[in-house]
């Protein structure tokens, strides 16, 4: 197995694969994937709900 990183820009030639968008974008394409991958899993539930008793909401003050 070839374990060797390479660094590749937008600009490199070799970098045929590049898709381009924005970054929102990019990961819509790639949301439906992951969910399935999750969704092999019998330790996460891809379609739980956020849970609220874990997340902190601080407002700034004006």
């Amino acid at each position: 197995m070839d374990k060797t990183i390479t660094v590749i820009n937008k600009k490199d030639s070799r970098n045929s694969g590049y898709v381009p968008g924005t970054a929102a974008e990019r990961i819509a394409m790639v949301w439906p994937l992951t969910c399935e991958v999750v969704s092999l899993s019998k330790k996460y539930d891809v379609e739980q709900p956020l849970q609220r008793h874990i997340i902190n909401i601080v407002r700034k003050k004006s």
